[in-house]
């Protein structure tokens, strides 16, 4: 059974922390959180002990796995810790808060030879996932085009964006985006190297009262000339609209949304399905709920990888990658032109 350390008691941390108590495989040995409160919460419902600082958590030999759901400026930082101590390490995105230092995480994590995992759920979810696999099987031959929609049912980012704006501007690209920038790099066999990005601030007043954005429309052109679409937007009132579509040379493979259940009334007006699976109508959380299973499975692989000692499926390096891609993204809306990057 491995020994996970959770620094950083919030959502992210809580989520996780449940997942891995509910995982045969897995122990919350112990939490870090500068908010005490928070973490005696997690520690007292899992079993876990309350370290006073990183460190004392890293000169322990009973961790063997430090998950990082601290807030992101602390994250690199965290990470070349956890590997320098000799830890697997589990970071939540953004490996870091610019490309020199993510650099720096990647090059450290691999000097020091321990497991990586970047917290990139989204390829994990079920539906998502089968869709890769079945990409990558060849089941529909050569990929021409992808499409990706991610609009969430609400505005959730309003004060991440009040405080990154001037430093870390456009959190919809930094914090939606950088997602499907990962779905778009397991889906493919081949690297993007070129992005062109239109926005607008459609939603919320307070959004372009800020020069952020909650719309965006993204193309982007591999080498070979298959061509990605993502669409972002922050206000879908009907429900977390998340699909995928995949159009090869011998066929089109799609990943839909479910419905909540598969109810459907019929009457002399016509035919009513119930809502898109995005939990209940004020929750927040909800992409908590729509990627539930996608938290569990992928924790289940990355403890798979360290037992079998195989590579992780998703690294630190895709978190590198991803990052790369998002500020060639926001040069490119700064600039109106398509931006060419190498991965």
């Amino acid at each position: 059974m491995l020994n996970f350390c959770i620094v950083g008691t919030g959502l992210m941390g809580t989520r996780h922390a449940h997942n891995i108590f509910e995982n045969s495989r897995s122990n919350l040995y112990s939490v870090v959180d500068t908010n005490l409160q928070a973490a005696k919460y997690v520690a007292e419902t899992y079993g876990a002990k309350i370290e006073p600082d990183i460190y004392s958590a890293l000169n322990d030999e009973h961790v063997d796995v430090v998950m990082i759901t601290s807030p992101a400026s602390s994250h690199c930082k965290l990470a070349i810790s956890a590997a320098r101590a000799g830890k697997a390490v589990f970071c939540e995105k953004p490996l870091a808060e610019n490309i020199r230092d993510a650099e720096k995480a990647i090059t450290e994590i691999s000097e020091a030879g321990v497991p990586s995992w970047m917290g990139f759920m989204k390829r994990f979810e079920p539906s998502h996932y089968a869709l890769i696999e079945a990409v990558n099987s060849g089941e529909i031959g050569e990929i021409h085009m992808v499409m990706i929609t991610n609009r969430d049912p609400k505005l959730t980012l309003l004060d991440l964006m009040r405080k990154n704006h001037e430093s870390a501007p456009y959190s919809l690209l930094r914090e939606s985006t950088v997602h499907d920038f990962d779905l778009v790099r397991a889906l493919l066999l081949e690297e993007p190297t070129q992005v062109y990005v239109e926005a607008s601030s459609m939603v919320d007043e307070k959004v372009k009262a800020l020069d952020e954005i909650d719309s965006a429309m993204l193309t982007l052109k591999t080498h070979s000339g298959t061509l990605i679409h993502i669409n972002n937007y922050y206000g879908a009132c009907y429900g977390y609209d998340q699909r995928i579509e995949v159009v090869g040379s011998k066929g089109m493979l799609r990943a839909e949304n479910g419905p909540t259940t598969n109810l459907v009334k019929y009457t002399p007006d016509g035919s009513k399905h119930d809502r898109l699976f995005s939990g209940p109508p004020d929750m927040e959380l909800f992409f908590q709920h729509k990627y539930e299973k996608a938290y569990l499975k992928e924790l289940d692989l990355f403890i798979d990888a360290i037992e079998s000692g195989q590579k992780p499926v998703v690294t630190v390096e895709d978190g590198y990658k991803a990052q790369v891609m998002v500020e060639a993204s926001v040069e490119s809306l700064k600039t109106g032109t398509v931006v060419q990057f190498k991965l």
